[in-house]
């Protein structure tokens, strides 16, 4: 180990790693960083200086080695580490197109598809206004946005009975800002799956068509194995460190389709649930390859709204990458309040929304994409119908159709459970009327 490498290693012990294993995440947390800072300024709307702070607490030790640019004329975000400047700089830049702008890392050797077209047709919805009904309500609300550190809540939105009840954002974005769902994105790939099987254009009975998979056992790997994390499928849900797949998949491949498409067989299908993003990336693949009307939302996804791709531009990253307002955000959940209706819209079937709502054989906790509380385990002390797009960072959106509550909660947790939603809902609901 040279004495760079020496001087480094006295840098991580000193923050609470070890070993020189974290070394070799650095290109991946600079595409992380870049990307997100690039995404979070031109799509999200963010003020540079809190985008740049957020996006570069990925690994808190890192946090202060990272020197951010942004091109004010491209667009483009270049990141280099200060601490180890011999390792590249890592670049994102934005791709223009017929649809929204998004951001992608940039790969040696890979040049991008012409940007998909994405137009989310279907009718508009809007919640009604109900602001200034519970100004205890707001008030919370507001507070929860400014609070700062550790929660970082930057955007707060409350629906109650069908209405806009309080919201509050921070930072610089608004009620018209796209912002990331991370893994709530996997959410709204099932309502994607759910339209085209609606449509009888797929059954989730039927094997996941990847090519790669049709000489070897995982071609018994269904749709609905994958939409409920029981595909059998070996995978290490891990951003940093070792066996970071996670974070190789988003950041740290030029080929994410075919990273996750190789994942060993491990286990019989639908006997193990295994919370996995590559099983959404294997999804994705399978809509793109066999669906040339793949995007289908059904209604406008609420106004504004993004979606990142690969690096080729060829694969949509459902798994992570779904950018949608906070009423964006709400509707899709009120869809699967209501029986797959939106206003006068049917999105979804209702045999949809059952099915996507009732519980795996490998986790009571999990649908089809959404999490559940049938059994009380995710949140004990809320109501057992209550159901959830969960993401990174405290991201959620939950829904509690007995009490015709759902809310949204956006911001960047310094660490998981920074932000409970569970404490936060009992609030919500203490200060709403029962049966309203």
């Amino acid at each position: 180990m040279n004495r760079m490498l020496r001087g480094f290693t006295l840098v991580l012990a000193a923050t609470g790693l070890s070993g020189c294993e974290y070394i070799n995440d650095l290109p991946l947390l600079g595409r992380y960083v870049a990307k997100n800072v690039c995404s979070g300024l031109l799509v999200s709307g963010y003020d540079a200086p809190a985008i740049q702070y957020y996006a570069s607490n990925i690994a808190p030790p890192f946090q202060k080695s990272w020197n951010i640019s942004v091109d004010q004329l491209t667009g483009s975000v270049s990141v280099r580490n200060r601490w180890l400047p011999a390792f590249a700089t890592q670049t994102a830049v934005p791709v223009a197109g017929d649809s929204a702008l998004t951001c992608r890392n940039l790969y040696p050797g890979v040049e991008a598809q012409a940007a998909p077209a994405l137009i989310a047709a279907g009718d508009a919805f809007e919640f009604a206004d109900g602001a200034g009904r519970f100004p205890a309500l707001q008030q919370l609300v507001e507070s929860a946005v400014n609070a700062g550190a550790p929660a970082h809540t930057t955007a707060m939105l409350v629906i109650h009975d069908q209405q806009v009840v309080a919201e509050a954002y921070g930072d610089g974005i608004d009620a018209d800002s796209p912002l990331k769902g991370f893994s709530m994105s996997k959410s709204l790939a099932n309502l994607l799956v759910g339209r085209l099987a609606d449509q009888g254009l797929l059954d989730v009975q039927d094997p996941l068509p990847l090519a790669a998979w049709q000489n070897d056992e995982r071609a018994r790997i269904r749709w609905d194995d994958s939409l409920r994390m029981s595909s059998g499928l070996l995978w290490n849900e891990a951003s940093v460190g070792s066996n970071n797949q996670q974070g190789i998949l988003f950041y740290g491949s030029a080929d994410p389709a075919a990273y996750a498409s190789k994942s060993a067989a491990v286990a019989a299908p639908a006997t193990l649930f295994n919370y996995s993003s590559a099983d959404f990336t294997n999804i994705a693949t399978a809509l793109v390859e066999g669906y040339p009307h793949w995007f289908d939302p059904g209604w406008n996804l609420g106004g504004s709204f993004a979606l990142d791709f690969s690096p080729d531009n060829r694969y949509p990253l459902l798994g992570e990458g779904v950018l949608l307002t906070t009423r964006g955000w709400a509707q899709l959940a009120s869809i699967y309040m209501h029986e797959g209706r939106l206003g006068d819209s049917q999105i979804v079937s209702p045999e949809w929304v059952q099915y996507s709502l009732t519980p795996s054989a490998t986790n009571f906790d999990y649908g089809a994409g959404i999490w559940l509380n049938r059994g009380q385990a995710l949140y004990p002390q809320l109501p057992a119908d209550a159901f959830a797009f969960l993401g990174s960072y405290d991201r959620a959106v939950v829904a509690i159709p007995s009490r015709q509550l759902i809310v949204v909660r956006i911001g960047f947790s310094a660490q998981p459970g920074d932000f409970s939603m569970e404490e936060w809902l009992l609030q919500v609901l203490a200060l709403l009327p029962v049966g309203e």
